[in-house]
């Protein structure tokens, strides 16, 4: 009865208020936790698993990838951060693989340029 007597700004503000706290629990998109499995995927492609600091943040990235879908049911924002993170070490795994490859073709290159002066 008592809200039926409240003006319908109060009313708009408190439903406005309890859709934005409702909102902060809703799981991330599927399409979110489909990009952070993607830049996974680019990774492990990329060479990440061979390259041992690429590695250890692949790893990371999987598990913050499965810890994100265990708390997508609980805690929306914490699973959107988690996602967020995945995502970033995934990233800077695949960067990691890409310089060792990148280091390891110009050390080759050396080696073959000292072998073409020596002949």
């Amino acid at each position: 009865m008592r809200i039926a007597m409240m003006p319908s700004a109060s009313i708009m503000t408190l439903l406005c208020g309890l859709s934005v706290a409702c909102g902060s629990t809703l799981p991330p998109a599927e399409s979110e936790y489909e990009a952070a499995r993607q830049d996974v995927g680019r990774a492990e492609a990329g060479g990440a698993p061979g390259v041992p600091d690429a590695k250890l943040h692949l790893q990371l990235a999987q598990e913050d990838l499965q810890k994100s879908k265990q708390a997508s049911t609980q805690d929306g924002k914490r699973a959107a951060s988690l996602l967020s993170l995945a995502r970033t070490e995934a990233q800077l795994a695949l960067s990691l693989a890409r310089a060792s490859q990148a280091q390891d073709a110009a050390q080759q290159a050396e080696q073959d340029l000292q072998k073409a002066k020596g002949n």
